[in-house]
């Protein structure tokens, strides 16, 4: 799992990412993460590439180097204990985040990253190429409509819609033991209150390192599925 040669060296010959790899390193040890020199690699190209495509496709507002370890890495990784094994789906993924980031990390097995957006699934499928991300697929398409031929083990969103906006687009797949991974920056308890029986809510504070956005994760599902998860954290 490495870059390509040409994006490799052309991130080595970037001094601005020095000061953003140490960030990168400072805030996975504050997580309590250790990554192989490959995936820290991996993070900081699909940071290098972002930053590239965002010059003409604006698929960011967050551009800085040290900024964007911060609020697309760490932030992302913020849920990864959370995230089980098997198929993950990112719902609204946007650029890849949180699911490019998470599956560059090493978590899950499998990813579909879905987002209605062609110019951010065509910058995602760029990336899966680059980095040979061969269990990531991005696929241009709405949650809502998308046809999944096996109810993933979770879905992930970041920051998309409403609780019960998410729990309706989702449902199908909850029914069936799917857990809903919400990202919230700032969750009410009105929203807590979109969620009906029979699905249960679990949330959780994220601990994100210093600079970064305050989240909380609202874990959603049958309670069965909920605690089975729980149980693995």
């Amino acid at each position: 799992m490495r870059p390509s040669d040409d994006v490799d060296d052309a991130l080595n010959r970037q001094g601005r990412w020095q000061a953003p790899g140490q960030r990168l390193d400072a805030g996975l040890s504050a997580l309590g993460w250790a990554l192989s020199p490959e995936r820290r690699s991996q993070l900081l190209v699909y940071l290098a590439l972002l930053a590239q495509w965002s010059r003409a496709y604006n698929l960011t507002a967050v551009t800085e180097p040290t900024a964007m370890v911060e609020r697309h890495v760490l932030d992302s990784l913020a849920i990864a204990p959370w995230v089980p094994n098997g198929h993950v789906v990112d719902a609204g993924t946007g650029a890849g985040l949180p699911g490019a980031v998470l599956a560059i990390a090493g978590q899950g097995e499998r990813w579909s990253l879905l987002d209605g957006n062609g110019k951010k699934v065509r910058f995602v499928r760029h990336v899966c190429r680059q980095l040979s991300l061969n269990h990531v697929e991005a696929v241009q398409a709405r949650v809502e409509h998308w046809a999944c031929p096996r109810r993933p083990e979770a879905v992930v969103a970041r920051a998309l819609a409403p609780l019960g906006q998410l729990v309706e687009w989702t449902s199908r797949w909850l029914d069936q033991g799917t857990v809903l991974l919400a990202m919230k920056a700032d969750l009410q308890d009105s929203e807590l209150g979109e969620v009906r029986p029979p699905y249960n809510v679990s949330v959780q504070a994220l601990s994100t390192p210093a600079g970064g956005v305050k989240r909380t994760l609202a874990m959603v599902g049958r309670a069965e599925a909920i605690e089975t998860l729980d149980q693995t954290t």
